[in-house]
């Protein structure tokens, strides 16, 4: 019986490259289009136990699309296809990592829906590989660069801090991305967690460092509390709390830049851009 059993996918596998082949054929004769693949619960009852073979295929279909593309072709054409593939791929086989590289090269950088779009699919990745630190890290990096999320940022690394094997990276990149985000005291609290975990002497002093900065900018929070308190609205710029409410706006160097999103005071780098 179990020779019989497996005997029966053989034509299913040579049906699934002769299907491969032909579309392969016709990228190369047509034009280049993509096909929507269908829903992953779809997918996954009709393929039954073929569904990693499958979602091989189909991601392979994705990959020759890509290569056969013409050069200028505008990703907007082809990004929600192509998001809507790599999501009902990684659902139907989720310990397919290939898909969720290809992902964050091809979609993240198209608008800031489809860099959403890809921190869904890593989402996926992360249940399938939750002490991966690969898929944390696409994930922070598109909130800060492609979405402007620094805090929901700084909580994605908050989180990749805990894993096992994460370097220390990721908690600076939460405080950082805190501090960016206005949550100064956070940012302090943190780090100065990070200050006590560390042995390392040239790393506490920078940490220290950092932290007389970080509340070098709560004092101008509190000076634009004290500007409402006394005018009934916000600056409509932090040079505004001079001189009545501070000497001086802080300088920080090379190392950071005061920020303004009303009602919050940020630091950010300014080579974080």
């Amino acid at each position: 019986m179990r020779l019989t059993h497996h005997l029966l996918f053989i034509p299913l596998l040579a049906a699934y490259c002769l299907v491969f082949l032909a579309q392969e054929k016709l990228f190369q004769d047509g034009p280049t289009t993509l096909q929507p693949v269908p829903a992953a619960t779809f997918l996954r009852a009709t393929t039954g136990y073929l569904h990693q073979l499958a979602s091989e295929i189909l991601f392979v279909q994705s990959s020759v699309f890509l290569g056969g593309l013409k050069l200028g072709t505008d990703p907007n054409t082809y990004a929600p296809v192509l998001a809507n593939n790599y999501k009902q791929i990684t659902a139907l086989y989720p310990q397919f990592v290939d898909p969720y590289y290809f992902a964050q090269a091809n979609l993240t950088s198209v608008t800031p829906e489809f860099a959403r779009a890809t921190n869904d699919i890593l989402a996926t990745a992360r249940d399938a590989y939750p002490t991966s630190l690969v898929y944390p890290f696409f994930q922070g990096f598109n909130l800060f660069r492609y979405l402007d999320e620094p805090l929901q940022a700084a909580e994605v690394f908050r989180q990749a801090s805990l894993l096992p094997e994460a370097p220390p990276m990721f908690g600076h990149l939460a405080v950082i991305l805190a501090a960016q985000g206005g949550q100064l005291q956070a940012a302090i609290i943190s780090l100065q967690a990070m200050v006590k975990s560390t042995d390392d002497e040239g790393i506490k002093r920078r940490y220290y460092e950092e932290l007389n900065m970080f509340r070098q900018a709560v004092k101008v929070q509190k000076a634009v509390n004290d500007f409402f308190s006394t005018h009934h609205r916000y600056p409509g710029a932090l040079d505004e709390l001079v001189p009545e409410f501070l000497h001086a706006l802080p300088s920080f160097g090379q190392a950071f830049e005061l920020t303004w999103n009303p009602p919050n005071v940020g630091l950010k780098r300014p080579h974080l851009k």
